[in-house]
């Protein structure tokens, strides 16, 4: 409700000059409703008297509903001429007369009265038609008023102004420019507010939510008091007036405070890092039912007196107990409530001030020096100034408190990371040791795999020409060639374990061996038959083929060639002879079928004679140098090999392998090896060997 006080005596019989509006207070009343009743003629002599300048409102007597006010005035000035009848918001419709012309109206009287929200104040302009003879007005109110509780004995009409239709719209621009002035000051303080809340809230959301930081949560008190006190110093303005309804209006004012009174509990606990007692839970709790209240009761329960007093008594209650506690606790040495001091004192003299000026303005006189104090732009926001010092304070103080939980976060990791890093380093010197008896190791295990590989001397004393390119993935190989010579034969194998470094190794040793029980031991020399005789070994070293322990299905690629007086016979199990003659590649497939491994049918290995020309180059290789990738992961291939070994077959053995190296090299650039790599090459430079014939004996496996 907005109200103008205005001063003044009862209107003068002589002239009156209007150089300045002049406030009419002295008026004729009568309830009921007669069109009639605008007549300037009309006898009103037994008219109620009233005068609203002396009398207060609730000694002016009873006025609701439908009724009439008169009053009679002479001016000496004929310029254009505006009344501004001023009234209570929302609870007065009017129409106004003058001389018995209607100069403007407000709501609606009939059929049902309607009674605008906002600030609807606006000079009504009289016609010249509506001038009496020698400037007698006569004008005549016809109200229709809504009795409230703050005026069960007054009324919604409060008088009128009457002066220059210019001065009276000047003087009202000039009062809404100083009201949208302070109104934008509080919208600018709430949205100042806003924003602050707002920045707590994602801090709190940052440490509680995504760091789990439970410690944080006076943030979220913080965040959610600061939101209730922009919305109430919202609540305060006259430009949200003029956008909601009275009710409305009233409305979010009692509802923000209790907000405010809620979140400041909880923040004042959370931040003085003690448990809430019970009397707070159970005021947080009437609080609510409190708001739940104000939006479900009718709008005149919240008129001026019981919204007040829904303002004071939390305020004034929950102000003394925390002031007990804060002044408590900072005895006790609590830092916080030492923080809270100052803050609070401001506080609870701002609130305290505002319940007194709640309490003393309505009994004194709106001119008196008391009224005038309390009015003041001073204590008008001397709320707003306490609640603000009280904002930074405590944002000041939360910012410092998780500063120092910072810093001491921080000396804790960087002692722990002290300590960590000296674990760290105990444990890498214990890796690289580790790791350099695994390296010494993997050394000691390479010279004994190289030393079980056949001597290249051996090869040089056989053949014209020999070289072996052997070339381990890691320190040791699943890559071997083996070599046997006896009276009237030689034999030559190089063969591709599964896998690589260790396992491929310990497989490379179980072959090798193997080969020496068949050949050696056994004295079995035919090809196909040392293949089949292997298979068998092999799967019944590692346990294939059986239900029963532990089995390992792996095997090897192989290829072996016999030497005779009579000539060469190849035996392959997936590798293949390359034989390289008068600048002609001839490829000697093997086997389809590997060594080892779990056989779901007889495996058959076949002799393949190799037709002999002089001279000539045999290449027994594994499939690493083939699937070799450069760093693109493009490999050489098998096609590009054979080419090779083609264009270098003519060269000597030593030149052989050192183009071989210097391709591969070339391929490779920084790419990882991928395989083991092994290509033995021998030269056959002797006679022309007999052949006879190009398939001999099959062998099956055992």
């Amino acid at each position: 409700m907005l109200w103008l006080v205005f001063s003044g005596a009862a209107q003068p019989e002589t002239p009156l000059s209007l150089d300045e509006p002049v406030e009419l207070s002295a008026w004729k009343y009568r309830p009921g409703d007669d069109p009639g009743w605008a007549d300037p003629n009309l006898d009103d002599r037994d008219w109620r008297v009233l005068h609203l300048d002396t009398q207060a409102f609730t000694e002016a007597g009873g006025r609701s509903g439908p009724g009439w006010y008169r009053t009679t005035v002479v001016v000496a000035d004929r310029s254009p001429l505006g009344l501004l009848v001023v009234h209570a918001i929302s609870h007065s419709a009017y129409e106004a007369y003058v001389n018995g012309h209607k100069v403007g109206q407000l709501g609606r009287l009939a059929p049902q009265p309607s009674f605008p929200d906002g600030f609807a104040y606006a000079p009504l302009r009289i016609p010249a038609e509506a001038y009496g003879g020698q400037g007698r007005l006569v004008i005549a109110i016809r109200t229709w008023e809504k009795l409230w509780p703050p005026l069960v004995r007054g009324g919604a009409f409060y008088g009128a102004r009457l002066g220059r239709f210019d001065q009276l719209d000047r003087d009202l621009q000039k009062l809404r420019a100083e009201r949208m002035q302070k109104d934008m000051v509080r919208v600018a303080v709430a949205l100042t507010i806003g924003f602050f809340a707002l920045y707590h809230l994602y801090l709190y959301f940052s440490l509680y939510v995504y760091q789990g930081r439970s410690s944080q949560r006076e943030y979220l008190w913080l965040s959610l008091f600061a939101a209730g006190y922009a919305l109430n110093s919202l609540s305060l303005s006259n430009l949200l007036l003029e956008q909601v309804s009275l009710l409305a209006y009233n409305q979010i004012n009692v509802v923000s405070i209790q907000f405010q009174l809620i979140t400041g509990a909880g923040f004042l606990f959370s931040f003085l890092k003690l448990p809430p007692p019970r009397w707070v839970r159970w005021f947080q709790i009437t609080l609510g039912l409190v708001i739940l209240g104000t939006l479900a009761l009718p709008g005149w329960f919240l008129q001026r007196l019981v919204r007040d007093l829904i303002f004071a008594v939390p305020v004034a209650t929950l102000l003394g107990f925390t002031s007990i506690l804060v002044g408590r606790e900072a005895w006790r040495g609590n830092v916080a409530a030492r923080t809270l001091c100052f803050s609070m004192g401001m506080v609870i003299l701002a609130e305290a001030v505002q319940v007194t000026k709640t309490i003393v303005l309505p009994i004194v006189e709106p001119q008196s020096a008391v009224a005038v104090w309390f009015a003041g732009p001073v204590v008008g926001y001397l709320v707003e100034i306490s609640f603000g010092a009280l904002l930074l304070t405590m944002a000041v103080a939360v910012a410092r408190r998780y500063r120092d939980e910072l810093d001491a976060i921080n000396r804790n990791l960087e002692h722990m990371v002290a300590e960590r890093t000296v674990e760290v380093q105990r444990q890498r010197d214990e890796l690289e040791q580790k790791n350099q008896d695994i390296e010494d190791s993997l050394r000691y295990a390479q010279t004994m795999q190289q030393a079980v590989l056949p001597d290249i001397k051996s090869l040089h004393a056989t053949f014209a020409e020999a070289f072996a390119l052997w070339k381990p993935r890691d320190i040791v190989s699943g890559d071997f060639y083996w070599f046997h010579q006896t009276e009237r034969s030689c034999l030559v194998a190089v063969a591709d374990c599964t896998g690589h470094g260790v396992p491929g190794a310990f497989m490379s040793f179980i072959g090798n061996d193997l080969l020496n029980q068949i050949v050696v031991e056994r004295k079995i020399d035919d090809p196909a038959r040392i293949l089949a005789e292997l298979d068998a070994g092999v799967q019944r070293a590692l346990k294939q083929g059986r239900h029963e322990g532990v089995s390992v299905e792996d095997g090897m690629d192989i290829g072996i060639c016999r030497f005779t007086a009579d000539g060469v016979t190849f035996a392959g199990a997936r590798r293949p002879l390359y034989a390289v003659a008068d600048g002609q590649l001839t490829e000697y497939a093997g086997s389809r079928h590997p060594i080892g491994g779990r056989a779901r049918k007889p495996r058959h290995f076949e002799n393949v004679v190799v037709a002999i020309t002089s001279p000539m180059m045999l290449y027994l290789t594994t499939d690493g140098f083939a699937d070799q990738p450069d760093a693109q992961g493009k490999r050489f291939k098998t096609g590009p090999l054979m080419q090779l070994l083609r264009d270098i077959a003519a060269r000597p053995a030593g030149q052989q392998q050192a183009a071989l190296e210097t391709a591969l090299a070339g391929h490779q650039g920084r790419a990882a090896q991928r395989d083991d790599i092994t290509i033995v090459g021998l030269r056959l430079d002797a006679a022309p060997l007999r052949w006879n014939g190009s398939t001999h004996n099959v062998y099956a496996t055992p």
